[in-house]
C-alpha cells in the first residue's frame, strides 16, 4: 500500500498544506476583528506661534542639548579652592559647573531630592556639597570626582 507521507510524520507536505489553505470550511474569525476603515487618521500637533518658535532657534550645523534647569534656579553655589559652580533648582536637580577662564563647563547632574532643595553648603576646602530637601534627606556629594557620598534620612 503507497501512501504519500508516513503515518508516524509530523510534517504534512506542499500539497496538503494548500489544500488546507483553500479548503471552504476555514473560520474566518481566526484572525480577529477586522479594523473600522473609518478609524480617524493622526494629526500632528501644531503649535499656535510655531512658525515665530522655529525663527527665534539659533542656527547651527550641530544640534545640542539644552543644559539648563527645567525648573526654576534656587541656589547657587562657587566652591574656593576646587574652580566648581554647583547649582539647585526647585525641583531637586543639582548640577556641577566647572569654571573655566572666561567660561564654565557642564559636568554632571543629579536628581538629589524627590522634591524642593531647602538648603545647601559647600565646604571651607571646596571638596564636598551638602543638600537638604523637603523630602528629609540630607544628601552630601564628593565635588572633585562628583558622586553622591552619604545620604542621611532626618
Amino acid at each position: 500500500m503507497a501512501t504519500d507521507a508516513a503515518p508516524h510524520s509530523a510534517k504534512r507536505s506542499r500539497s496538503e498544506m494548500e489544500e488546507a489553505a483553500t479548503s471552504t470550511d476555514d473560520d474566518d474569525n481566526d484572525f480577529g476583528p477586522a479594523l473600522s476603515s473609518s478609524a480617524p487618521k493622526w494629526k500632528r500637533h501644531k503649535l499656535p506661534c510655531e512658525k515665530l518658535y522655529l525663527a527665534a532657534l539659533r542656527i547651527s550645523t550641530h544640534y545640542s542639548k539644552s543644559l539648563m534647569h527645567k525648573d526654576q534656579l534656587y541656589f547657587t553655589a562657587f566652591t574656593p579652592y576646587t574652580d566648581f559652580l554647583i547649582t539647585a533648582s526647585v525641583d531637586g536637580v543639582v548640577k556641577f559647573w566647572k569654571k573655566m577662564v572666561g567660561d564654565v563647563e557642564f559636568v554632571k547632574e543629579f536628581r538629589a531630592h524627590n522634591g524642593e532643595i531647602k538648603s545647601i553648603s559647600v565646604s571651607a576646602d571646596g571638596r564636598s556639597f551638602a543638600t537638604a530637601g523637603a523630602d528629609n534627606t540630607f544628601k552630601t556629594f564628593d565635588v572633585i570626582i562628583f558622586d553622591l557620598l552619604a545620604i542621611l534620612h532626618v
